[in-house]
């Protein structure tokens, strides 16, 4: 039996033993007794198939213990070899699993272990996005400690600041706003933070926004602007704050219509009466033609129709 023969098999069973120590030895003998490189490519690929499946297992497990928070059983199974790169289907990885979770023991575990902090899943959602989402200001803090990417946004153009605005979590808000936080970025339905926080009519958020944005009578998808929402959705004490920044009661969207009318539409009589008291006009007339005394007039909403009648 030659010398070449007996160094494959050895290599080979070195390779199926996963003895890399011995691999590394028999390599540098092989340069002075000169086996073919395709027969090392063909032994390596023979090794990959047989642990292909094993290293697959390991990570689906890292994901289940990283989504439970099991501190314990995702040290085990990256001390066996499952890898805190890996991903699944989606694109989670264990870092945004652990971030889910709530564990900022078991985060802080994986990005010590090299988790990358701004991987992204296929909807483009990073940790933080989800540590902001979820409410987790600990986790939240940690991750822009570490380097998060405070103005990523996912596919939807949906940003940290966005899910935590929308969560109503102000000291998140807060925190983020801090760190560099864009106020202004539009998500692909045309909204911003301030017209989330708007629309909820969270006060603390609003004013938090407000400190930071020079955007107040900005027009949006279909021409809105966060004093419609605000208006719309009967958020009086919201309406206050954002006339009081400068929100011009009079901007009228594309339809024509302005904060007065969708005001008067949803039947908010303690709204039209504090627009009307900042200067809504309320003669204007919308693409049908229509003022918001026709609106009340249509609805026979009689204290609608009194206040309007009054002020014009």
């Amino acid at each position: 039996m030659s010398k070449r023969y007996e160094m494959s098999q050895t290599t080979l069973g070195a390779l199926m033993l996963n003895n890399f120590n011995l691999i590394r030895g028999l390599s540098i003998m092989n340069s002075r007794i000169n086996i073919p490189i395709y027969l090392f490519i063909l032994l390596f690929l023979q090794f990959s198939y047989v642990h292909a499946d094993e290293f697959r297992d390991l990570n689906f497990k890292l994901f289940d213990a990283a989504e439970a928070g099991d501190f314990k059983q995702t040290k085990q199974l990256i001390e066996q070899g499952a890898s805190v790169k890996a991903r699944n289907r989606m694109g989670n990885s264990a870092l945004i699993y652990a971030t889910k979770s709530g564990s900022i023991d078991l985060v802080k575990y994986l990005v010590d272990h090299e988790a990358e902090i701004n991987m992204v899943n296929t909807r483009g959602q990073s940790a933080l996005m989800m540590a902001s989402k979820d409410g987790y200001f600990d986790i939240t803090q940690y991750l822009l400690e570490s380097g998060a990417e405070v103005n990523h946004f996912s596919l939807k153009k949906v940003t940290a600041l966005t899910e935590a605005v929308y969560g109503e979590h102000s000291r998140i808000v807060k925190l983020l706003l801090d760190n560099g936080a864009e106020v202004d970025i539009a998500d692909n339905t045309g909204k911003t933070a301030l017209i989330y926080a708007s629309a909820n009519g969270n006060l603390q958020i609003i004013k938090l926004l407000l400190a930071k944005t020079k955007e107040v009578n900005k027009k949006y998808t279909h021409d809105l602007t966060p004093l419609m929402w605000a208006s719309g959705y009967g958020k009086n004490d919201a309406v206050t704050l954002l006339l009081n920044a400068g929100a011009d009661a009079n901007i009228q969207d594309d339809r024509g219509q302005n904060a007065l009318m969708m005001a008067t539409s949803a039947g908010y009589v303690d709204v039209v009466t504090q627009l009307l008291n900042h200067g809504a006009q309320p003669e204007l007339k919308d693409n049908s033609g229509k003022s918001a005394f026709d609106l009340a007039s249509e609805a026979k909403n009689e204290a609608l129709i009194l206040v309007l009648k009054t002020a014009m």
